[in-house]
């Protein structure tokens, strides 16, 4: 289960108010998107085992408040990576009426390091998701680095 946090942040002449939410998706939810890659999903972190780059989605979950649209604000990658692999995020928003999709954001890689946990972070170019679309994550992971979640940050009303 996702964790998902709210604040309010002001209100408007016509008292409309920007609610923040900021959202967790675990290693959990990343979902394969081949069979012919070793990797292991323990549930807390995400690691290909050998096999080559694989690829990796994870739906983003959101609460429109009564709204008809969200504006993702920031997305971060956190995982641990000391060798030569990396991790890489990017988020998009699938167009299910037209049957298309828009790269929103590289989030970037992560890089060797012995720092423990590793958070990369970017805000969207593209930012505002309908309510008739749904924005997704997008990893693509080599051999070596973990990788624990990802958090999405998210306005309504904005």
């Amino acid at each position: 289960m996702a964790l998902l946090s709210a604040v309010a942040v002001g209100a408007s002449a016509d008292d409309s108010r920007i609610t923040v939410h900021r959202v967790t998706v675990p290693a959990a939810h990343f979902i394969a998107n081949t069979d012919d890659i070793d990797y292991t999903n323990g549930g807390s972190a995400l690691r290909v085992d050998s096999g080559g780059i694989a690829a990796f989605t994870a739906p983003i979950p959101d609460s429109y408040d009564g709204t008809d649209h969200i504006f993702i604000t920031r997305v971060e990658v956190i995982a641990h990576d000391d060798g030569a692999g990396a991790a890489c995020l990017a988020v998009w928003r699938a167009e299910p009426g037209d049957g298309g999709e828009t790269a929103m954001a590289d989030v970037g890689c992560t890089v060797d390091s012995g720092v423990p946990v590793q958070s990369i972070a970017a805000a969207p170019t593209t930012r505002r998701v309908n309510a008739g679309q749904r924005a997704y994550l997008w990893l693509v992971l080599d051999p070596g680095p973990d990788v624990f979640g990802a958090r999405v940050t998210y306005a309504t009303n904005p």
